[in-house]
């Protein structure tokens, strides 16, 4: 179709702007993209993608080169899972939208994408009971700085028993040791309690009997100072049992009881 002696298509292409002696020239856009060093590129549609899957896909259709540099891997690492589902919703959407999504939530763990390997280690574990499947791909995501993960495979330790348990409250414990970081393990905290509450969760580990606790007087003295049910990171619970024992309350709390 033409508008004005111009296609539609050159229309979406080109730009205009007056050169020095005021004369109007066309510019190519994806020809100005391409002056641009390539790592630039990738950092700022990585950037996009860590913000928003929606403006990533924006991007990705506006230019021909933004959309080859949204392949990367570096911008798979990047992107927000925000806007996906823990779990497909069968009932709402279609095999093949269930398809693309598994698809693409695959290649973002084979890239390194944090989120994407906590999520996978944490369903593994709780609901698909791959103890030694989940353990790696939480490991994976704690190497790379995801905190969560780093909360989950403390609490799985205490679950496991033995020397994995010591393990786990001692991992635990570090988690809680300034209020700073209690601000952090409460954000963890909160995300794993989000999934157990989505997910159907039948790892008979966890459904079993809860891990022991620290000593009665221990006990007695958090439930007396009302720390068992307090949410503050400025409280420090001084023993790593006890302060591991609030958090394994929480992870309870929301687990099915059959």
């Amino acid at each position: 179709m033409l508008i004005n002696g111009h296609s539609r298509k050159n229309m979406k292409r080109t730009a205009r702007r007056r050169n020095s002696n005021n004369k109007v020239i066309e510019e190519n856009s994806c020809s100005s993209i391409l002056l641009l060093p390539r790592v630039l590129l990738t950092e700022i549609v990585a950037k996009v993608a860590s913000s928003s899957f929606k403006d990533l896909i924006n991007v990705k259709l506006s230019c021909k080169i933004f959309n080859k540099v949204a392949k990367k891997r570096y911008v798979y690492q990047k992107v927000t899972l925000v806007d996906f589902p823990i779990e497909p919703s069968w009932k709402k959407q279609t095999q093949e939208k269930i398809n693309g999504v598994t698809s693409f939530m695959e290649q973002c763990r084979k890239c390194g994408n944090t989120e994407a390997l906590y999520r996978k280690g944490v369903v593994d574990f709780f609901k698909n009971d791959k103890p030694e499947v989940a353990m790696e791909f939480l490991k994976q995501a704690a190497n790379g700085d995801h905190f969560g993960a780093l909360y989950v495979i403390g609490i799985i330790g205490v679950f496991l028993g033995d020397e994995y348990k010591q393990k786990g409250v001692k991992l635990i414990g570090i988690m809680k040791e300034t209020e700073a970081l209690r601000k952090i393990t409460r954000q963890c905290r909160k995300s794993l309690v989000e999934i157990l509450k989505i997910i159907w969760v039948k790892n008979p580990l966890i459904l079993g009997k809860r891990p022991s606790r620290c000593t009665i007087q221990h006990e007695e003295n958090i439930r007396r100072n009302g720390w068992l049910d307090s949410d503050d990171e400025h409280v420090h619970i001084h023993c790593d049992a006890c302060s591991c024992d609030v958090e394994i309350a929480y992870i309870i709390d929301v687990l099915p009881t059959y």
